[in-house]
């Protein structure tokens, strides 16, 4: 069982989020955002080195965006999160606004996996958890992705088995 940690959930504390368990719920796993959130930033980065030895003013351009893309990233990085424990999803998403969902596994369809070659070379995925209707969460960069979903996999079977 992991515990959520002030490094990896950012803004969302250990203390927080033990609050809004219930009786009997613990934390089973959380979703660990990969350090490769910053690589395409990082191009811009070296672009503009590349692009300033040529034509200085474009190059100083292409710092100031790849500045603006760190901060987003930074920012991003600190709101994306995602818990599992034995009975729900805990979900944090968004920059504008950033929305907060807590999905019971009876409401969740499926997880899946999207990985991109990026995602592949990195060692990262994106979480796609589909809710009953419509509804679905995109949660980009998780390097634990297969972990999450072989664990929410293990608790739903579990539960399956045990009302069959």
């Amino acid at each position: 069982m992991s515990q959520v940690s002030r490094k990896s959930q950012g803004r969302f504390l250990k203390a927080d989020l033990d609050a809004l368990l219930l009786e009997g719920e613990h934390i089973v796993e959380s979703a660990h955002i990969s350090p490769f959130i910053y690589w395409q930033t990082f191009c811009v980065f070296v672009l503009a080195i590349v692009v300033g030895l040529i034509a200085a003013p474009l190059g100083w351009l292409l710092v100031v965006t790849a500045t603006l893309m760190f901060i987003y990233n930074v920012l991003k990085k600190q709101i994306l999160l995602l818990v599992l424990t034995n009975k729900r999803m805990f979900m944090r998403y968004g920059i504008l606004q950033v929305d907060v969902v807590d999905m019971r596994f009876s409401k969740i369809e499926s997880i899946e996996i999207e990985r991109m070659p990026t995602g592949y070379i990195m060692g990262y995925s994106n979480l796609v958890i589909m809710g009953t209707g419509q509804r679905y969460i995109t949660i980009p960069y998780v390097s634990n992705g297969p972990e999450i979903r072989q664990a929410y996999n293990r608790l739903t079977l579990d539960k399956d088995e045990g009302a069959g």
